[in-house]
Order: structure tokens, then C-alpha cells, then sequence
């Protein structure tokens, strides 16, 4: 399985790109003996806004996980979330308090999408405030 993780450079998911394959591994949320994984992992510094479609589609993932909506900002030309393009598993997981690119969760996205929070409380209140996302769940980070 061919997983593609997208950070920003030096947050949690850049230094330990296996933390959220781990989680996922222990929801069940991802099939398949774990030694089979390979992680292609894409980082971007604060304030890289360079597209990153191309970059994602050539590492040919069959699951595609971010950290913190980074990348959320790239929109098509008719103002959509870029990453409903990619017809691939989605976990995007939100784990800080305040996320800067929040307000994408408003847009209409994939259903391919799934939320991950690392509480309860907090998949509650994004479901509440954001009633048309594809899916919100909570997942503990261990």
C-alpha cells in the first residue's frame, strides 16, 4: 500500500510520518500488513504555496493523508478544493486547535474525505459547525 502524507515542514506528521499510519492502523481504518506500507511523504515550509497535485499523483498513492488542511488553499478554477481531484482514500487529520485554512471546511468536498480529530469533543464540534462534511471521526494519536 502506497500511502502520501502531506505537512508542513517540521510539524508533528514531518518529523514522524508514521504517527498517523499507526493511528489509522489501530482504528482499522487501513487494511494490509503494515511491513507492505510504503510512505512518500511531502513537506512544505510556511508560506510555500506551490501546487501540489502533480507532486501527489506521481507518488501514486492509494491512501492520501494530511495534517492540519495544509495544502487546503489550492482551489481549481471554479474555486473547489483541489484535492477532490484525487479519487484516493483521504484522511485529514486536524489536530491543532486553531487551524489557519479551517474555512475550506465550509467548501463542498470529496466524499473520499475522511476528518480525523484526536478527541470526541472535537469531531463533535467540527460536525456541528461544518454539518456537510463527508465523514468526522475521532482517532486517538497514542
Amino acid at each position: 500500500m502506497n500511502i502520501t502524507i502531506v505537512a508542513r515542514k517540521g510539524q508533528i506528521f514531518d518529523q514522524n510520518p508514521q504517527k498517523p499510519v499507526d493511528a489509522l492502523l489501530r482504528a482499522r481504518l487501513l487494511r494490509g500488513d503494515p511491513g507492505e506500507i510504503a510512505i512518500t511523504k511531502i513537506t512544505r515550509a510556511a508560506g510555500d504555496k506551490r501546487d501540489l497535485l502533480d507532486e501527489i499523483r506521481q507518488s501514486a498513492p492509494d491512501v492520501f493523508i494530511t495534517e492540519d488542511l495544509e495544502g487546503f488553499e489550492m482551489c481549481t478554477l471554479t474555486d473547489a478544493v483541489s484535492y477532490n481531484l484525487i479519487h484516493k482514500r483521504q484522511f485529514h487529520f486536524l489536530l491543532k486547535d486553531h487551524i489557519e485554512d479551517e474555512k475550506y471546511l465550509a467548501k463542498q468536498l470529496s466524499l473520499v474525505m475522511t476528518f480525523v480529530c484526536p478527541k470526541e469533543e472535537k469531531a463533535a464540534e467540527y460536525l456541528e459547525k461544518y454539518p456537510d462534511l463527508p465523514e468526522v471521526i475521532a482517532v486517538p494519536m497514542a
